[in-house]
């Protein structure tokens, strides 16, 4: 099966949708404040959402299967693990914060970096991706010599007319450790800041469900997982939802104020964590528009790459817990996609 993949393709996006169906964007792309309501768009943004016109429309679409049957080759990448200094730094600062009160939950999140020895590794990562578990959503985007990728297990929300469905996945473990995660009071706190902030948010546009506190198994790792149903009163554009639930305490802050989230792009910066890092990504496809939460990635520019990971910090979380979480996420990326 012959792929829209660079170098053949300068610049494109891709998603699998649920059922194993995979939609291609090849661009160039033309942009927009909002999706048409016909045909496919690709929301990419920044994590602050500082593009005013995230909707990408390419020149043409196309659609394959997945799995895609193709034989993968070796990924040539030469990692260097993070050092443990600035991640500590930040730490006490963020402890500090909730401490005093100012903070209830916020989000480090650490990038390693490597380099890629052969350029058309890029597109055998892409590949990787979309070979990975049924469980995750594949995603990525390219353009010229830069990028990302990767296979996340959530999603911000899925809209289709007046039906908004949305989840709160937050609260990580190994499988393993199943019997003792779902009594870890850490981690049900965790969870719960972000199951009743969605709550919370969404309560004044409709009816609303939710799903009892959940396990959401992939193999490798364990969440803890709610899903939040809710039937609105007036139609809103994607943008709106974008705007009212991103970012989720999943990986942003509580509170979330000009404040916290001017403070967290901060920390962010500091351990040199991608600007697309935990940002919506999505599509819209003839108005049914489905936003993913951009995590499990990798993200290139020329021959470098970085792999980030993040992890929630609340009151009792401690150091060692958090940095040994982060360094099991970032194994689980690698594992999902054969690295």
């Amino acid at each position: 099966m012959n792929l829209p993949l660079p170098p053949d393709i300068h610049s494109g996006a891709f998603v699998r949708l649920d059922g194993g169906r995979v939609l291609w964007g090849i661009g160039p792309f033309s942009e927009a404040a909002e999706p048409p309501g016909e045909g496919v768009a690709f929301y990419i943004n920044s994590f602050d959402l500082s593009d005013p016109l995230p909707w990408k429309i390419p020149a043409r679409v196309e659609e394959t299967s997945s799995p895609v049957g193709r034989v993968t080759k070796e990924v040539d990448i030469s990692w260097e693990a993070p050092a443990p200094d600035s991640f500590a730094q930040v730490f006490s600062e963020m402890m500090a914060e909730i401490e005093a009160g100012r903070l209830e939950k916020t989000v480090p999140a650490l990038a390693e970096s490597g380099v890629l020895h052969r350029p058309g590794d890029v597109a055998e990562l892409m590949v990787r991706c979309l070979e990975a578990s049924p469980k995750l959503y594949p995603y990525g985007f390219w353009a010229g010599g830069e990028g990302f990728c990767g296979v996340t297990p959530e999603y911000l929300f899925i809209q289709e007319g007046r039906t908004l469905e949305t989840m709160a996945l937050a609260g990580t473990a190994r499988p393993e450790d199943e019997n003792v995660f779902i009594h870890d009071s850490k981690e049900i706190r965790e969870h719960e800041i972000v199951a009743g902030t969605l709550m919370s948010r969404l309560a004044p546009y409709g009816r609303l469900t939710r799903s009892p506190r959940g396990i959401l198994n992939l193999d490798t790792l364990i969440h803890m997982y709610s899903s939040i149903h809710l039937e609105t009163r007036d139609a809103k554009s994607p943008g709106f939802w974008i705007n009212l639930l991103h970012p989720t305490p999943a990986l942003g802050s509580k509170p979330r104020t000009p404040e916290t989230l001017r403070q967290l792009q901060e920390w962010r910066d500091r351990m040199l964590c991608p600007r697309q890092f935990g940002a919506p990504f999505g599509i819209s496809v003839d108005g049914k528009a489905i936003l993913l939460v951009a995590i499990r990635s990798l993200h290139w520019e020329g021959d470098h790459i970085a792999l980030t990971a993040g992890c929630g910090v609340v009151r009792g979380s401690g150091l060692i817990h958090e940095w040994r979480e982060l360094a099991l996420k970032r194994r689980t990326i690698l594992h999902s996609l054969g690295l």
